[in-house]
């Protein structure tokens, strides 16, 4: 089961991105600001975050640059009011983010966007697994199916 920590200092907003993610096959963890955010992913292995950009104390794209530095594996998604040109452009080059969006975000568009970014973390990691395989000496060959098997 994916995890997925969503990070916003209001606490109705926040309610309400728990309630449009109930129905998903997520665990999800909350956090009110940045620095609670990086407790929670110090002590628990969280695959994607959702943090909003304006809050007390540090930002969200300072929060997914600490993330991109320390725990580069995880997915990033910014989630704001402001979005100006110039707050998306800081978050994609200082925040590494994989996703910027902007309030009001409907559930519908929030599950999907949180669903496609899972899916490509879990096709890095198939990757990535697969060439530190070939790294080993295993030699890729094609199957019938038109997959990739290791030899």
């Amino acid at each position: 089961m994916h995890t997925v920590l969503l990070v916003d200092d209001d606490d109705h907003l926040l309610h309400g991105l728990v309630r449009a993610l109930r129905h998903q096959p997520y665990r999800v963890y909350t956090a009110r600001s940045g620095e609670e955010a990086m407790a929670i992913l110090k002590s628990r292995t969280v695959d994607l975050v959702v943090t909003d950009e304006r809050m007390n104390g540090m930002s969200g794209t300072d929060l997914a640059a600490w993330i991109a530095r320390e725990l580069p594996d995880r997915m990033r998604i910014i989630l704001t009011g402001n979005a100006s040109a110039a707050t998306a452009i800081r978050a994609i080059n200082e925040g590494r983010v994989h996703r910027f969006l902007t309030k009001p975000c409907d559930a519908v568009q929030l599950a999907m966007v949180i669903r496609k970014a899972l899916e490509e973390k879990d096709q890095l990691e198939q990757t990535r697994r697969v060439l530190e395989a070939i790294g080993e000496g295993e030699h890729l060959i094609p199957s019938p199916s038109g997959t990739w098997l290791l030899e």
